[in-house]
């Protein structure tokens, strides 16, 4: 077993909560809520930050066209802005999921530093916050376009991450499949899970790898038993941030991720995830709608959720577009790498992985879905 060091960074997670709360708090206590924003960003509160705390009410109503013009503007007419601006901007192509369509998202965030670089290409703060843009949708050749344009010394760490970044992309295949887990005390589910999924796997060249975000010798007991390819222990407990190292150990052409609290996967779910990829070049992640869930305390199913998405047929397989719950999801290796996998986003119970891989394969042009009626069944209460 191997041991993962808590996450340093939140990747602009803690600005994208400082709007959100901005804009609910604003019309119950203006002053309190005006005081905690420049807190948050860092500002001092002059008459320029007026403007920008209008700029973040308007995204809060989603007005996002009139909002990124105000700031375009703001940073273009004050330099000395540029740097917080741009951690607005961040904030809102990582993290915000209403209003615009994320291509559209991204745009907002690019076109702006794009349009400062252009202007003002020493403004303070811009580089860095151009190279994390970069980094976060895992453009490598635009990243060391800006790298080489002077003061590489200041810019250290992400040149050493650029350098890892194209030695993960030149890494082949190990197998052809790489399951990936979490776990956190839950050693009965754990078992159940390890159990159920080592009965429905069609694909034979497998690893499983699992994260334990606990330290719990129960837990150990489950994994030692099912003979886990790879585990990786966390006893401090991460949460979604293990997902980081986890993927980084997969090595499989394809790659599936589960929770540990499924009852019941579909039999050859694996195969069928596969098939899908396989057969439409343009689906980035695809995973299983559960027709189920298991109260373990009654013993009763309950329905699944309802769907909302577009239906369609792929690989004899009823499917639809839309969102992809990560109990039973996976994706092209190739595809994860191209985008730089989770790199410069915070994985949180607000921003969990399944709309961080959505939001970075459909700025790449890939499509989200599921399978349904297949079987998928999930615990509740456990």
């Amino acid at each position: 077993m191997r041991e993962h060091p808590a996450p340093t960074q939140s990747h602009h997670l803690e600005f994208a909560l400082a709007i959100q709360a901005y804009g609910s708090r604003v019309a119950v206590d203006a002053v309190a809520a005006r005081a905690d924003v420049l807190q948050a960003f860092g500002l001092a509160g002059d008459r320029q930050d007026d403007v920008l705390l209008y700029a973040l009410l308007l995204l809060c109503t989603n007005r996002f066209k009139e909002a990124r013009e105000l700031l375009r503007q703001l940073g273009l007419a004050v330099p000395d802005k540029i740097g917080v601006i741009c951690n607005v901007l961040a904030a809102v192509f990582k993290y915000f999921n209403a209003g615009l369509s994320i291509r559209e998202l991204a745009e907002f965030g690019m076109e702006p530093m794009l349009a400062f670089h252009q202007a003002t290409p020493r403004a303070p703060g811009l580089r860095r916050a151009l190279l994390d843009m970069l980094l976060y949708f895992g453009a490598a050749d635009d990243v060391e376009h800006i790298l080489t344009q002077g003061g590489a010394e200041d810019f250290a760490a992400e040149a050493q991450e650029l350098a890892h970044y194209r030695q993960r992309l030149a890494v082949g295949d190990r197998c052809r499949l790489s399951v990936v887990m979490l776990t956190w005390r839950r050693p009965a589910l754990l078992r159940r899970t390890l159990e159920a999924l080592q009965g429905a796997l069609a694909e034979t060249d497998v690893e499983i790898i699992v994260g334990v975000n606990d330290d719990l010798a129960e837990t150990r007991a489950v994994v030692d038993a099912a003979g886990v390819d790879q585990v990786l222990f966390n006893p401090c407990n991460i949460g979604l941030e293990l997902y980081k190292p986890l993927f980084d150990l997969a090595q499989g052409r394809y790659l599936i991720e589960i929770d540990d609290d499924v009852d019941q996967f579909p039999s050859g779910f694996d195969r069928q995830i596969i098939s899908c990829l396989e057969e439409r070049p343009d689906l980035g992640l695809v995973g299983h709608w559960p027709v189920s869930f298991l109260d373990t305390a009654s013993g009763a199913k309950l329905p699944p959720a309802p769907s909302f998405h577009q239906r369609d047929s792929i690989a004899g397989l009823p499917f639809g577009y839309g969102p992809v719950a990560g109990v039973c999801a996976g994706f092209r290796r190739r595809d994860f790498l191209a985008v730089n996998g989770f790199s410069h986003a915070a994985l949180t119970h607000v921003s969990g992985e399944e709309p961080q891989l959505i939001r970075k394969f459909a700025v790449q042009g890939r499509l989200s879905g599921v399978i349904f009626d297949q079987g998928l069944s999930v615990c509740q209460n456990g």
